[in-house]
């Protein structure tokens, strides 16, 4: 058996939210507002498609011997060195061999591809045994354009062998066309673009479908033989309709990560592939299209060996891992789009010598330093004697790879007079756990993140550019990890959860990975529950997310064990708890926070989509508890914590099984709080407002990043802990704002005696003092509720009102509309503002703007300039000032038609 061994990814830390390109260049480039949602990911000034691969070829070979390693195939269409061997670098970067085989592929982006199936073949005819295939891109583009919101930065490798596969290969077929869409020539810094629906039309939806169904052809299989189609395509509709041209349905389809990094170029098919191999369960079987003047298909089925994979960043990690950027300057200036004056101090002398770094190349491309044989010291670099005081041995060390070791920061400081394209530059030394220490750079942090005795992980990264002799240099960075200072922790820990076990569902990643990290900082033994499975619930699952959590709990010091089991049946409920009994002994704390999203208007929700909503959070949470409790009240102590929403407490469009089920949580909670209080048991709900993979597409970009688990993660802890004496509460939390949701009852009042049965008529007449809530109250139990209108009999009604007719309306906007005209701002506009408002009170309203004059009117313009769209609501709320313009806008609430930017004159014409 043939195929992969084992993946890797990576995707840059920084990611440029694209709407921050229209803010700048949109008076230049309006058009771009159509591609300017999410984000796409870019280097830091010391990356480059080299850096990458190296950083996805280690995540690639994460628990493998290296020296198995027998060849290395580098893919890129901007790869530094046009005349130098590239997979060189690559492979003394990794420490690999010198006797294997290495080579560069480029000039097309299905090079990766390509080169994939070459090596798939090679291993056919048995030599060599496992190879290397790594991918990465760094595409330039000019400024202010479509081409530069849908590329990316980005790299994957996979490793290939005949034996632990754990996706077989089955076959390929390949079509090899000179169709150009763009090119570069070899002394163009960018690729000349050809018409976009040239690619789309002729290239995408034409070339994509032929090889595939060539394949198909080839293996006598169909869609149905296909449970993830994987294939790159820029355009979000065209990559759907290629697609369902092929037979897939949306659920087989793997996204193209437009919204999250862009296109990877050479790398993205294979980018795409380890996205599906993440979330791949044994005998799924995934496609795999790469596009570049031709297409490649490539058939693979995966086998149980997937199980046995080491935890590892790959792109999943890699796309979470991110810092969000709005600062578009910022990312000119590291793609060397604009000249900025960098001073004297950067005209030092960067020539390098070649014969210096051929015979350090270990040293400075690989990090080896030296361990004496006698003593077992480490240090760098490798000398003739060792640096042990109580040693001192002459010519004993032995070569000593340090890139992959563990270290913390000993010693930094930030220096604003040494050049640097991101100031200030972060440097200081940094100590191995294991021994040996070095000064470093410090990349990928800001200086407030720094501090002595943060862990930090080696990272391959440029360290110098030589412009004049078009050279880069390269060396290791010191990467601080995100962990917040243990001795914060402890000052503040008056809350401690030492000797209690705690259980929190859906701990992959996001809420449930930092209640997870928090509670075990802070003493607790955590069961870290996640079945691994989509955002929608759909696959088979994956052990990957779960164990990552669960080793980063043990290397802070902590205790974890790892459960895959499903909350939405009642075993997996049961063996979820039993987990926590057979390994710690007893449960404390249950955090019931797993979900799934499946978002659709009612009419279009099918009961597919309906029932696994309710099943993962609503039985989910009663398969989990009813164990858990029944565990908690053996040991006459408890605390359990149910996950509700806004959408549950308010409601949200498109969300109904969502909002269904969180609501129905409340009701669980107030129950479940009558029946645990006399075993001491508290049960309490929490709202979270945060940036999660559940919100990541529905929130805007800006607002995602500033919603952090971390803020929401305290009063989930304070609800868990002794502390706590509340029960059968709930809780909003996000961005550090906390309150408190409740049920309440309005006063009311008493219409008639009680006796006698009121008319609708009594209902309009009373309809004021019915319908305030000033004066209302919670209810612990549905008795007291009831009590209370039982016992209302001695209250008064109150005097009769007419029903209110001041609320504001649409029409009454559109009346005042001229009044709030600013002449004084108009001189010399003529322009027509069509507004289409729909909702009950909405409508047709059309303000004609010529000679400082504003006429406002109902109806429909022959010519409007402008036509504005909006529900009713969301209309006066942005009247009002309660709905920004911008966010409006990039919600989705605001949709816009003709002449964009005269729809912001509006805010300068009226004011309100």
């Amino acid at each position: 058996m043939i195929g992969i061994v084992s993946y890797g990814g990576y995707i840059p830390r920084l990611r440029l939210n694209r709407m921050s390109i229209f803010q700048e260049m949109g008076w230049f480039a309006p058009a771009t507002v159509m591609v300017a949602q999410g984000e796409r990911s870019f280097c830091n000034w010391d990356e480059d498609s080299l850096t990458m691969a190296v950083a996805a070829s280690q995540d690639c070979l994460q628990g493998l011997d290296k020296s198995t390693v027998e060849a290395l195939t580098l893919c890129s269409t901007t790869l530094p060195f046009a005349d130098r061997l590239n997979a060189g670098i690559v492979k003394t970067a990794l420490n690999l061999r010198d006797d294997i085989q290495a080579q560069d592929v480029t000039a097309s982006l299905r090079s990766g591809t390509s080169a994939l199936i070459t090596a798939l073949n090679s291993l056919r005819e048995g030599t060599p045994q496992r190879i290397l295939v790594t991918a990465a891109d760094k595409r330039e583009t000019k400024a202010a354009y479509f081409y530069e919101m849908w590329f990316g930065d980005g790299a994957a490798s996979l490793l290939v062998g005949n034996t632990d596969v754990m996706a077989e290969f089955l076959g390929s077929q390949t079509l090899s066309l000179d169709f150009v869409d763009h090119y570069r020539g070899s002394q163009n810094k960018y690729d000349y673009m050809w018409e976009e629906r040239w690619v789309r039309d002729e290239g995408y939806a034409k070339i994509i479908p032929r090889a595939v169904n060539g394949l198909f052809q080839k293996l006598s299989i169909t869609m149905d033989d296909v449970d993830k189609l994987v294939f790159p395509c820029f355009f979000k509709a065209e990559h759907r309709a290629i697609a369902k041209k092929l037979g897939a349905p949306p659920e087989k389809v793997q996204d193209n990560l437009h919204e999250v990094c862009g296109e990877t170029g050479a790398a993205h098919p294979l980018v795409l592939f380890v996205r599906a191999l993440e979330q791949a369960r044994p005998g799924e079987r995934i496609l795999l299209a790469g596009f570049g003047q031709g297409c490649d298909a490539l058939y693979f089925r995966v086998t149980e060996h997937i199980k046995n994979l080491a935890p590892r960043m790959g792109v999943e990690g890699s796309l979470k891992n991110k810092k969000a950027v709005d600062h578009y300057p910022k990312f000119l200036k590291f793609r060397d789009l604009i000249q900025t004056e960098m001073g004297i101090r950067a005209e030092a002398p960067t020539q390098t010598a070649m014969t210096v770094l051929y015979r350090k190349r270990q040293m400075i491309l690989g990090l080896v330093g030296g361990r004496c044989t006698a003593c077992g010291t480490p240090q760098f670099p490798k000398m003739d004697i060792c640096v042990n005081p109580d040693c001192r041995r002459f010519y004993t060390q032995e070569a000593y790879e340090f890139a992959q070791k563990s270290a913390f920061v000993k010693t930094f400081t930030g220096d604003l007079l040494t050049v640097s394209l991101d100031p200030p530059a972060i440097y200081g030394m940094i100590q191995f756990d294991d021994g040996g220490r070095f000064m470093a750079d410090f990349t990928d942090c800001e200086l407030p993140e720094v501090w002595v005795g943060q862990p930090v992980r080696l990272s391959f990264r440029k360290r110098y550019t030589d412009k004049d002799r078009g050279f880069s240099g390269y060396f290791w960075k010191a990467v601080p990890l995100p962990v917040k200072p243990p001795a914060k922790i402890e000052k503040a820990a008056a809350i401690r959860f030492d000797g209690q076990v705690a259980i929190v569902t859906g701990a992959g990643a996001g809420l449930g990975r930092t209640y997870a990290l928090e509670l075990a900082q802070r003493g607790a033994k955590v069961v870290v529950n996640d079945l691994g499975g989509a955002r929608d619930g759909s696959g088979a699952g994956s052990s990957g997310p779960a164990d990552r959590v669960v080793e980063e709990i043990k290397a802070l010091g902590g205790e974890a064990v790892v459960s895959y089991d499903t909350v939405s049946t009642p075993e997996g409920g049961e063996a979820i708890v039993q987990k926590a009994v057979e390994t710690f002994g007893r449960v404390d704390i249950l955090i019931n926070n797993a979900g799934i999203l499946r978002d659709k208007s009612l009419l279009k929700m099918d009961p597919e989509d309906w029932n696994p909503v309710l099943s993962v959070h609503l039985d989910g949470a009663y398969y989990v508890t009813r164990p858990a409790l029944r565990q908690m009240r053996e040991q006459q102590y408890g605390r359990i914590v149910l996950t509700t929403s806004a959408a549950g407490l308010f409601g949200n469009f498109g969300q109904s099984n969502y909002s269904v089920a969180k609501l129905g949580l409340v009701g669980l909670m107030h129950t479940l709080k009558l029946e645990g209080e006399k075993y001491q048991v508290k049960v309490n709900t929490v709202a979270p407002i945060a940036a999660t993979r559940l919100t990541e597409d529905i929130l805007p970009p800006d607002l995602f990043e500033r919603l952090k688990p971390e803020f929401a993660a305290p009063l989930v802890l304070y609800l868990c802990s002794t502390a706590c004496t509340e029960t059968g509460q709930v809780f909003n939390a996000g961005a550090g704002y906390f309150n408190k949701a409740a049920v309440v009852s309005g006063p009311g009042i008493l219409i008639h005696d009680g006796r006698t049965v009121p008319t609708p008529e009594d209902v309009q007449r009373h309809w004021t003092a019915i319908n305030t809530l000033e004066g209302g109250k919670e209810f612990y139990n549905a008795t007291e509720a009831l009590g209370e209108m039982l016992t209302g009999g001695d209250r008064k009604p109150e005097a009769v009102v007419s029903p209110s007719t001041t609320r504001p309306t649409v029409q009454s906007v559109f009346e005042r509309m001229p009044k709030a005209f600013q002449a004084e701002k108009a001189a010399g506009l003529e322009v027509v503002f069509q507004f289409r408002i729909s909702g009950p009170q909405g409508g047709d309203w059309q303000a004609v703007i010529k000679d400082s004059v504003c006429t406002v009117s109902p109806g429909l313009h022959e010519k409007p300039t402008t036509t504005i769209k909006m529900a009713e609501a969301d209309f006066l709320d942005l009247i009002s000032g309660q709905l920004p313009a911008m966010q409006a806008f990039t919600t989705g609430k605001l949709k816009i038609e003709g002449d964009l930017m005269k729809s912001q004159l509006i805010e300068k014409l009226f004011k309100f």
